[in-house]
C-alpha cells in the first residue's frame, strides 16, 4: 500500500489534469576541439586518457539534441518566467521526468507546469532521440558540459522557442547535478539558481555503485531492440542491478519495474570521466539546492543476536553518493565546494534510494525543490 499522501500534498493531487502545451523540439548544439592530437580508435593510445582527464573536447561536430518543452497555458502567473531546465542521469532520458506511472506521485513536468513554471526536459547526446555519435571519444562529461552551455546560450538569445529566457534554473539528477557543478565552475553565469538531485563529493563509492549495476553493452542485452545501438553504449543487464543502482528504502515495486523498462544508455567515455565533474565552483554566486538520500538510522539493542543485528543494520542509502556508511557531513560538503553561494539549502531523505523522484521521498523532493524557487523569488 502507498503511503498516505500528505495532507499539503493532497489538494494538489489534480496537476496531472494541469492545463499546458508541450511541444517536442529539435535543437542543433556544437562543440569546438581543444585536445591536442589526433583519436582513432585503430591507434588508441594513453594519450585518449590523458585528454579525457583534462577535461578536453576530441572531436568537432555538431549534434542534434532531443527535447520536450511544456509550457503552463496560463503564462501569467508569477513563475511563467523562470525555465526550468531539466537534465537526466546516467541510463536515463527525457522521460525520467515526466512519468506514465502514478504521474500524481512522480512526474515533475506536470508538478511544475500546474505551479506555472515551464519545463525544457533535454536527452542528453546519446541518450533517448538525441545524436548517438563515438562513445569514447565524443559522448564523455566535458562534451555534456559543453552541449548544455551551448543550448543554455541559445536559450538567452531566443533561438530554441522563440522567446528570450532570462530566467534559467537547472534541474539535475546525478551526472545531470553533477555536470551542473561542472556548468558553475566553468561558466558561473549561466543559469540563476541550481537544483541537485542525489549527488555528493564523495567519490569513494561511486564506481563500486557503478559496477554494482552489472552495466553491459546494450546491443548485447537486447539485440532486437538494442541491436543498432553502438556497442559503446551501455546500460544494466538485470532488473536487480538496476535496483542497487537506483533503489533502497522506501519504494515501490511497480516503480522498479516501471524504471527498468525506461532505462537508457550511458557510455565508456561518461563512465570513465564522470567524476571529473565533481568540482569547487568558486565563482557561482546564485542560489544551490541540494537532495540527497540517506540511510534510516536504527537502534541496536545489546540483547539481540547477530542475526536480529544484521537485520537491523541492513539501512537503506543512496549507494552511488552515500555507500558504505551515514552520508553525515557529505551532504553539506556542498558549502564548500560552493563557497559563495547566496543561499544553500540542504534536504536529506531517509529511506530513500539514488533514484529519488520514485520513492515515496519524491513528493517531498517536489515540494521542498518548490519552496527552495519561491524562497530566491522564482
Amino acid at each position: 500500500m502507498l503511503p498516505q499522501v500528505p495532507l499539503y500534498l493532497a489538494a494538489l493531487s489534480n496537476w496531472t489534469q494541469a492545463p499546458s502545451s508541450c511541444q517536442d523540439l529539435r535543437i542543433p548544439v556544437s562543440v569546438e576541439k581543444n585536445a591536442v592530437g589526433e583519436f582513432s580508435h585503430d591507434a588508441y593510445t594513453e594519450d585518449v586518457l590523458f585528454a579525457l582527464a583534462g577535461r578536453k573536447i576530441l572531436v568537432s561536430n555538431t549534434y542534434e539534441m532531443d527535447a520536450r518543452f511544456c509550457m503552463p497555458d496560463n503564462d501569467q502567473n508569477p513563475h511563467a518566467d523562470t525555465l526550468q531546465l531539466l537534465v537526466h542521469g546516467a541510463s536515463f532520458n527525457k522521460n525520467m521526468w515526466d512519468s506514465e506511472l502514478e504521474p500524481e506521485r512522480y512526474n515533475w513536468v506536470r508538478r511544475m507546469n500546474y505551479e506555472g513554471y515551464p519545463t525544457l526536459a533535454i536527452d542528453l547526446i546519446g541518450s533517448g532521440n538525441s545524436t548517438f555519435p563515438d562513445g569514447l571519444f565524443e559522448v564523455q562529461s566535458q562534451m555534456y558540459v559543453e552541449t548544455i552551455h551551448y543550448l543554455i546560450q541559445k536559450l538567452r538569445k531566443g533561438e530554441v522557442d522563440g522567446r528570450a529566457w532570462d530566467r534559467i534554473v537547472l534541474v539535475g539528477f546525478s551526472i545531470g547535478g553533477m555536470l551542473a557543478n561542472a556548468l558553475a565552475e566553468q561558466y558561473p553565469d549561466d543559469v540563476d539558481a541550481l537544483v541537485l538531485h542525489a549527488i555528493t563529493w564523495d567519490k569513494s563509492w561511486i564506481y563500486p555503485a557503478f559496477l554494482s549495476g552489472l552495466q553491459v553493452s546494450a546491443a548485447h542485452v537486447d539485440p532486437e531492440k538494442w541491436g543498432h545501438i553502438p556497442l559503446l553504449y551501455q546500460t544494466q543487464s538485470t532488473r536487480e542491478g538496476r535496483r542497487v543502482a537506483c533503489f533502497a528504502g522506501s519504494y515501490e515495486e511497480n516503480a522498479v519495474e516501471y524504471d527498468f523498462l525506461m532505462r537508457d544508455f550511458d557510455t565508456l567515455g561518461a563512465a570513465i570521466t564522470f567524476t571529473y565533474l565533481l568540482v569547487d565552483a568558486p565563482q557561482y554566486t546564485r542560489p544551490v539546492f541540494l537532495g540527497i538520500g540517506d540511510r534510516k538510522y536504527r537502534v541496536f539493542n545489546v540483547s539481540y543476536g547477530i542475526q536480529d543485528f544484521e537485520k537491523l543494520t541492513r539501512m537503506t542509502e543512496d549507494s552511488t553518493f552515500c555507500g558504505g556508511k551515514y552520508c553525515r557531513e557529505q551532504p553539506w560538503e556542498v558549502y564548500r565546494r560552493f563557497p559563495n553561494a547566496a543561499s544553500i539549502d540542504v534536504k536529506v531523505y531517509k529511506e530513500t534510494g539514488h533514484l529519488i523522484l520514485f520513492h515515496h521521498s519524491g513528493l517531498s523532493l517536489m515540494a521542498d525543490s518548490l519552496a527552495f524557487l519561491s524562497d530566491h523569488g522564482f
